[in-house]
Parts: C-alpha cells; sequence; structure tokens
C-alpha cells in the first residue's frame, strides 16, 4: 500500500515538473531575449553569459521534462531550475527597469521658466481673479518669454500691461503700494529678493506661470567609445522637479577620454562673469545663465573656456541627497575642519566637519558640497568640496559590490532628479565600456580662478551683484588641461 502511493506521489512529481519544465523554458528564453534587446553587455560578457545559461539550460531541462529520470535527480533539477527561474525573472525586472530610467532621463521634455504675479503681503488681492481688469507693471524687455509669459496671463483674466525699465523701481513698487500688481520672472524676483532681506515675507505670490523654453539639440554628439568628450555637470539650487530652470550653483566639466581612462574635472566658480550667448553678449554671473535654461549655461562655458560641451547632466539637491543615501554614504578627505551655515534648507545648517575623513549621508554631502561662508577663499574651497564629492560618488559607484547590491536602488533613487542629452543609446556604450574591461580611471581635478568684483548684470537690472573676473592665465591653463585630456596625454 505504502508502495503504490509512493508510487502515485512520484508520478504526481514527474507530471508536475513537464509542465514546469516549459514554465523555465520560458524564462530562459526571456531572459536571454531582453538581456540581447537591451544590448547592456559587451560580446565578450553577453557570448558567455549565454553560454552559462545554454549549458545550466541542456543540464536542467531534459531531467524536468523526460519522465524515465529518476524522482530523485529531477527534485534536484527542479530545485536549480526554481533558483534560476527567479534570477532570471529578477535580471529581466532590472534590464527592463533600466532601459525605463534610461529612457526617462533622456526623454527631453524641455525646461520651464516661473513667472509669478506678485502682491503686497497686506494686499487685498488674493488670487488671480482679483486683478481682472487692472493694471500690472512688468519689466520694459524684449525677452521672448517674458512677452509669452504676458500671453499667458491674459489667457486667464484681462489686464493692461505697464512697463518699467528699472528692476529695482519695479521691485520696490510693490513694497510701497499695497494696490501695487508687478510680473516678475522668477530670476528676477530672486534678484530683488536678495536686495530686499524681507522681501518674501512682505509679499505674495498669488499666480504663477510656466513657461517652456527651447529644447537643448545634442548637435555636438561624439562616438563615446572612442572619441574624447567634454560633459557639462549643472547643478541647480533648488530641489524637486528636474525640468525647472534655477542659479546654476555647481558648474563643472567633466573631460572624458574613453581609451586613456583619464578623466579632467574643471570647477568654475558660480559668480564668473561671462557673456550670455543668447541674450546678445550680455554680461551676467555664470550661475544666472542658468535662470535662462541649460542651453544658456552650456553656451556661456562654451565662449569662456573655447571649447565644445558634448553632453550635460542636469542634476538639483534632491540628487545629491538621494543618490549618496542610496549608495550608503560616502567618504570624503575634508581639507579643514568648519561648520556649515546660511544654507536655509532643513538639516544642513549646523553641521561640523572634520579635517580628515569623514562618512557622509545625502544631506551631509549636500553641505559639504555647498557650504562655502566658512572659507578664506569662499567659492574657489566650496569648487574643491564639490569635485571632492562628485569624486567619491563615481568610485563608490564603479565598485563592483556597490552596483550589484545597490543597483536598483540607485536607479529609483534618481530616476525624477536626473536630465541629460546623452542617447540611451550613448549611455549603454558607456556601460558596456567600463564592463568589458573594468578599467581603473584617473581621475584629475582642476579649479578656475579669478578676482572678486561688482557689477550690473543682465539679470539683476540696475542692482550691483558681486561678481568673479576669471583670470586669464587660469582659463588658458584649463583649457590646455582639457586638451592634454583629449590628445591623450
Amino acid at each position: 500500500m505504502r508502495s503504490d502511493k509512493y508510487q502515485e506521489s512520484g508520478y504526481k512529481f514527474k507530471s508536475f515538473t513537464r509542465g514546469w519544465a516549459m514554465i523555465y523554458f520560458l524564462a530562459t528564453i526571456g531572459f536571454l531575449a531582453v538581456l540581447v534587446y537591451t544590448d547592456m553587455l559587451p560580446f565578450n560578457l553577453l557570448w558567455k553569459a549565454a553560454a552559462v545559461v545554454g549549458v545550466l539550460f541542456l543540464i536542467t531541462f531534459p531531467v524536468l521534462r523526460i519522465r524515465s529520470f529518476k524522482t530523485s535527480r529531477k527534485k534536484v533539477a527542479f530545485f536549480f531550475s526554481l533558483i534560476l527561474t527567479i534570477g532570471y525573472l529578477v535580471g529581466i525586472t532590472y534590464l527592463t527597469g533600466t532601459m525605463g530610467f534610461f529612457s526617462n532621463i533622456t526623454s527631453l521634455g524641455g525646461e520651464t521658466e516661473k513667472y509669478f504675479v506678485v502682491v503686497n503681503a497686506e494686499s487685498s488681492y488674493e488670487d488671480i481673479n482679483d486683478i481682472d481688469g487692472l493694471n500690472v507693471t512688468t519689466l520694459d524687455t524684449k525677452e521672448t518669454s517674458y512677452a509669452n509669459a504676458k500671453e499667458e496671463l491674459l489667457d486667464k483674466v484681462n489686464v493692461e500691461y505697464v512697463l518699467d525699465e528699472s528692476l529695482s523701481n519695479l521691485g520696490n513698487s510693490v513694497l510701497d503700494n499695497s494696490d501695487q500688481i508687478v510680473l516678475l520672472s522668477e530670476g528676477h524676483y530672486t534678484a530683488v529678493s536678495e536686495e530686499h532681506k524681507n522681501y518674501e515675507t512682505d509679499t505674495r505670490i498669488i499666480y504663477t506661470i510656466k513657461v517652456k523654453l527651447e529644447d537643448v539639440s545634442n548637435s555636438k554628439a561624439v562616438n563615446v567609445k572612442k572619441e574624447p568628450f567634454n560633459i557639462l555637470v549643472s547643478g541647480i539650487d533648488t530641489s524637486g522637479e528636474i525640468d525647472q530652470v534655477s542659479r546654476s550653483d555647481v558648474n563643472m566639466v567633466v573631460s572624458i577620454n574613453p581609451e586613456t581612462h583619464k578623466v579632467l574635472l574643471t570647477s568654475i566658480p558660480r559668480d564668473t562673469l561671462v557673456k550670455l550667448k543668447g541674450k546678445g553678449d550680455a554680461t551676467d554671473k555664470l550661475t544666472h545663465a542658468g535662470i535662462y535654461g541649460i542651453g544658456e549655461s552650456i553656451a556661456s562655458v562654451e565662449d569662456l573656456l573655447g571649447i565644445d560641451i558634448n553632453y550635460y547632466v542636469k542634476v538639483n539637491y534632491s540628487t545629491v541627497m538621494k543618490l549618496v543615501d542610496a549608495i550608503g554614504g560616502v567618504d570624503v578627505v575634508s581639507e579643514y575642519t568648519f561648520t556649515t551655515s546660511g544654507m536655509h534648507m532643513d538639516g544642513l545648517d549646523g553641521l561640523t566637519f572634520y579635517e580628515g575623513e569623514n562618512h557622509l549621508d545625502g544631506a551631509a554631502a549636500l553641505a559639504f558640497a555647498r557650504e562655502r561662508h566658512s572659507f578664506a577663499s569662499g567659492d574657489l574651497q566650496r569648487n574643491k568640496n564639490q569635485q571632492i564629492v562628485l569624486e567619491a560618488i563615481l568610485k563608490k559607484m564603479l565598485s563592483s559590490k556597490t552596483l550589484l547590491t545597490k543597483y536598483s536602488g540607485i536607479l529609483n533613487s534618481i530616476e525624477d532628479n536626473v536630465e541629460t542629452n546623452f542617447s540611451p543609446k550613448e549611455i549603454k556604450q558607456l556601460i558596456k565600456l567600463q564592463l568589458k574591461d573594468m578599467p581603473s580611471w584617473k581621475i584629475k581635478k582642476r579649479n578656475i580662478s579669478g578676482v572678486s568684483d561688482s557689477a550690473v548684470c543682465y539679470s539683476t537690472g540696475d542692482y550691483y551683484v558681486s561678481v568673479v573676473v576669471a583670470d586669464t592665465e587660469s582659463v588658458a591653463k584649463a583649457k590646455a588641461a582639457i586638451g592634454r585630456i583629449f590628445d591623450g596625454e
């Protein structure tokens, strides 16, 4: 009787494994198909992976499918096939998730610039409908984005525009008159706020208009597997949505030679005086170029250094914090002991860093990279610290242990906080380049220096603001160093 039950149990298990074998077959084929379609592995690894998968399949599938194999062997084959199937499904999830990530960060929907309808804090105007039929004062400018903002406001309410050539008059008018209504770009609103300590509390924004800027083309793309290229890393001083424009606090050119595996990080002080190529060569601080979009930042840096920027990567506060947390923090070596102050973000003020090695979580890494008031050299030391943080992130992310254990978390953490004009194909080429030989990269750092001054800038109207006039010799040396990277030296 016991023998009959045992035989019946064995028969049922063999029937089950025949059906399971087809599920295992589909999982194997699906994994190989996704592996080939996503094109993430260099050929030397792809054929090895396919060979290993094929051998494992040939060892296990016949045992599962053919009834004549003993039940004990089928149990062993089932166990290994179950583990492999789970692995294949996880691999499919990772690979398709990676492709979705690439698509998301490279789907350039265009940047948006904000415009504010501003009134006095004591004003009776509560929302956009309250100003219907009234006068709105705005800047007398030929900027296309201002014209677009005015048109969008007219679509909502019927107003008459009064033009003023002076940004300071325009900003002050709201403080002096409770009935005054002004339309300001976010950049001009920020400029006025920096001149008036309590401007944000003494005024109210009753309506926000978002104006789309022109997309940045990638006409200077190169063969990233063989040709050297420059990336502009632009870090804007906001958190949240990456498509909005704002001041660029981080302006770093990353020069990469894929054949020599050398990288040069060249930082430019945020207050460096540059030409805004899209504004008729008007002068302004480099950080303010970001107000007019990443395209303006790229053009300004190209003009300053006399180089081509082939690609850009745009990040914000959220990117740094989420990425560093996702990889388990980073270790940096600080040149000084200092305490942060004046950052106006929760958790970033009052953090102390010590000379020597420090382990940083996301918030601490952002604070370390942003602090400048503690240093005699101000923004120059901040540029150095930004490079230190970036180098620490790159080294940890490129380690095999971090990539394997933190991979999914890294993608999920920054998916909505990074934008680039690298194509998905180019990103995959860079990944394959790294995976092919797992080369170690030699990273060098350079900073452009300058002399502090004050000037009236394009974005600040008639306000004088602090600027940095780039040192001609420093710029020439930076350009030469980038040239050496490109020449393979």
